[in-house]
């Protein structure tokens, strides 16, 4: 007998799988998408639509086609906007990303068969559902000089926060778990060990900081206690991730920097472009294998390997670590 799943069990479980609470807001995020879907295009329920899809499944002979044909349309339903649903934050229920609609249709397709027993097999889905073309738009790469104005507009603990996310490639999750004891500061450059439980790839690694990142950190760290965190006092990283997100949003926009890529609802001038910025300038300098090892992209090299390299260069990110380049 198959065990019973709760749609809560379900998003819980998807937490305990991946380890991130963004997967779990995720997952009942397309739960929820997928309720106004049943309800605006179906007209009934959640409920309805699963009890609908479980008699198709289970008749002698499994009518797979129907409930794709089902899930097609919660994927056109999902790239259109709709001015009559309001969603959480009170605003109207926008067209996704065609990588975000894959996204949401995958974490469905997962719910129905550990929930509900109803398995789709890719085959199935290559046969019968439609995604929309993920068209890519080369992505702008942000300019020292738009830097320079993000940082002089930035509060001091973000601007110690950005010059960090700049100097070192961490991601904004990574500089958000930091804490005093990642840091070697009797080291020159001060070296920042990563917890494993707080990457995204659950692997520990090293990386540093320049000198100028060092200075901006300094006050901070004087002022905080072993326990907290540098930059926020929430217990969960994904909720100071929300707010620092939110709060980039508010600066870009008192910098002016508000224009859009064509294809998507990204911003030309974006927090995760701190992270671009490293990579590109470490490449150059140091070549890209250094680059993508210290700023977590594992394929290139291994932990150790990449430790033992980065402690041979004394200039993370550039000229004498500064932003100068």
């Amino acid at each position: 007998m198959q065990a019973e799943y709760s749609d809560s069990d379900w998003v819980e479980r998807m937490y305990k799988k991946s380890n991130s609470w963004n997967t779990k807001n995720q997952a009942g995020i397309s739960l929820r998408i997928f309720d106004s879907f049943c309800k605006k295009e179906l007209g009934v329920s959640k409920e309805g639509t699963v009890k609908q899809y479980q008699k198709w499944y289970d008749q002698n002979k499994s009518d797979i086609q129907s409930i794709c044909i089902s899930l097609d349309r919660f994927v056109q339903f999902m790239s259109q906007t709709h001015e009559d649903i309001i969603v959480g934050n009170g605003s109207h229920f926008k067209a996704k990303a065609p990588k975000t609609v894959k996204n949401y249709f995958g974490f469905i397709k997962n719910y129905l068969r550990i929930v509900h027993g109803i398995r789709i097999t890719n085959e199935d889905v290559n046969e019968f559902i439609q995604f929309p073309t993920h068209l890519k738009e080369p992505r702008e790469p942000i300019s020292l000089k738009t830097l320079k104005i993000l940082f002089d507009n930035a509060s001091p603990k973000r601007r110690a926060l950005y010059y960090i996310l700049v100097s070192s490639g961490m991601r904004l999750g990574d500089g958000l778990s930091l804490k005093k004891n990642n840091f070697h500061l009797e080291e020159n450059p001060v070296r920042v060990t990563l917890r494993a439980q707080f990457t995204k790839s659950r692997e520990q690694r090293d990386t540093y900081i320049s000198s100028e990142a060092f200075e901006k950190l300094k006050p901070i760290l004087d002022s905080r206690s072993d326990e907290q965190y540098l930059f926020h006092d929430y217990e969960r990283i994904d909720q100071a991730v929300k707010t620092e997100t939110r709060e980039f949003g508010y600066l870009r926009k008192r910098c002016g920097f508000t224009k859009r890529y064509d294809t998507s609802i990204r911003f030309h001038v974006n927090i995760h472009a701190f992270r671009s910025y490293f990579i590109t300038r470490a490449s150059q300098r140091h070549g890209s294998d250094y680059s993508h090892a210290v700023s977590g992209h594992h394929m290139y090299l291994g932990s150790v390997l990449s430790i033992g390299f980065c402690r041979q260069s004394k200039d993370v990110s550039g000229a004498d670590a500064r932003l100068v380049y």
